[in-house]
């Protein structure tokens, strides 16, 4: 079992790479991601700032003195669409975990923590974004009590050869 705690500001180099083994995942099966190496460092700064903004937190897990993989929630977030009836809501924004700890149940580990983190700072509804084409992670959050709330589709738009009228 890992041990899970909140992030300090010596995590921050492990969060980047995580962020990148994450990112280089991700282009395999979705291409409108950037090369990791060029956005890690403003992403993670984006992440961090994001939880002062939203009292969220990155929560790192540790197994047997290793960084195993992190997870960021965000406490308090306002949706503003107004047909929705519950506006507020908690949101995991990332969750990965090393290819090498994979298989021993600290994703599960991972979103608990922010689970609880979540409620523990006023949330009541908990949201987590995933790739389409993530299956593994689709599962597991589904394994965890979470269901499919909205489905965004994206199409490229050909160009086309005629000019319009």
């Amino acid at each position: 079992m890992a041990t899970i705690r909140k992030a300090t500001s010596e995590d921050r180099a492990a969060l980047e790479l995580c962020f990148i083994e994450l990112q280089t995942f991700e282009r395999t099966i979705e291409p409108n991601r950037v090369e990791p190496e060029i956005v890690a460092a403003d992403y993670i700064e984006e992440l961090l700032a994001d939880c002062v903004y939203h009292n969220g937190a990155v929560l790192i897990a540790e197994e047997d003195g290793r960084f195993a993989g992190f997870a960021c929630v965000l406490s308090q977030v306002h949706s503003s669409s107004v047909i929705e009836k519950y506006r507020d809501h908690a949101y995991v924004t990332d969750l990965y975990v090393r290819k090498s700890d994979r298989g021993r149940g600290i994703g599960e580990q991972l979103m608990r923590a922010a689970e609880d983190y979540a409620f523990a700072n006023g949330a009541e509804r908990i949201r987590v974004g995933v790739l389409a084409a993530n299956n593994a992670a689709h599962g597991l959050y589904r394994k965890l009590g979470f269901r499919d709330y909205e489905v965004v589709l994206e199409k490229t738009i050909p160009a086309k050869d005629q000019p319009k009228a």
